[in-house]
């Protein structure tokens, strides 16, 4: 197995990669691999970041690959294509998520510019855009991998209107509703939503031993309490300067409630 996995226990790996995310930022994928098929969490930023990924994959497992996208920001599915030609055919994201690739993966295209011009471009190998096969809704669906199985399901809206959990026998798969090591992203959540989905999110400790955020480092479900705590202390603020986030984030999370109002 390679050093860059670390091994959650169980069939559940995680790797962090930066693809085009840069400024220390790395995204966490996510393994489950069972005695027939092996599931990837997340695909990268383009297709040198999803080649980067699907090789560190391949030193795990030679298993037929199922992708799930745990929501419909770039750098969690534009890697998607590399996996289809390496065989996937399955492609699971919330139903949320698949419009939202659809309404604004072109347009999200320039964000990957200076780290993949290829998929900027839509020029080149692995470059499409390729959307979810399969859906989920309000209704968990399990997939059976083999002696192992995940589930996929939603905890409603947050970081999005459309995030997707993956859950294993000890571990939980939480995409960037968990955000460890940065401030959260506050471009399409709805805050106060958020906020209750980080509650549940702590109430499931008994059931997952480990929480692995879409960025940063593995957590227990007491970060989420945390989590849930900061962002509702968060919402009143008046400006800027009294927000317990960064400038950056004070002010996304602004301009986004007044969007909301």
């Amino acid at each position: 197995m390679a050093a860059r996995w670390r091994d959650l226990g169980g069939g559940s790996f995680v790797m962090r990669s930066a693809g085009a995310l840069g400024d220390g930022v790395l995204l966490n994928t996510g393994l489950v691999v069972g005695a027939e098929r092996a599931l990837v969490i997340d695909t990268g930023c383009g297709p040198r970041h999803g080649a980067e990924i699907l090789a560190a994959v391949r030193t795990v497992t030679a298993l037929p690959l199922v992708v799930v996208n745990t929501h419909a920001h770039w750098d969690h599915f534009f890697g998607n294509a590399t996996f289809r030609r390496d065989g996937a055919t399955d492609f699971w994201a919330h139903v949320a998520a698949a419009r939202g690739m659809a309404a604004s993966g072109e347009r999200a295209r320039a964000e990957v510019a200076q780290t993949e011009p290829e998929m900027a471009a839509g020029a080149g190998v692995n470059t499409d855009l390729v959307p979810p096969t399969h859906v989920v809704d309000r209704d968990a669906v399990t997939l059976d991998l083999g002696g192992t199985s995940a589930e996929l399901f939603t905890l409603g809206r947050g970081h999005t209107d459309g995030d997707l959990m993956v859950g294993t026998a000890t571990v939980l798969f939480a995409g960037d509703v968990l955000e460890e090591g940065a401030d959260p992203s506050f471009e399409d959540a709805h805050p106060a939503d958020w906020i209750q989905v980080l509650h549940r999110l702590a109430g499931l400790g008994g059931r997952y031993r480990l929480m692995v955020p879409g960025h940063g480092r593995t957590v227990t479900a007491g970060f989420a309490a945390r989590m849930a705590d900061v962002m509702a202390g968060a919402l009143p603020t008046r400006s800027v300067s009294d927000s317990p986030y960064g400038p950056a984030a004070a002010r996304s999370l602004a301009e986004r409630l007044a969007t909301l109002r």
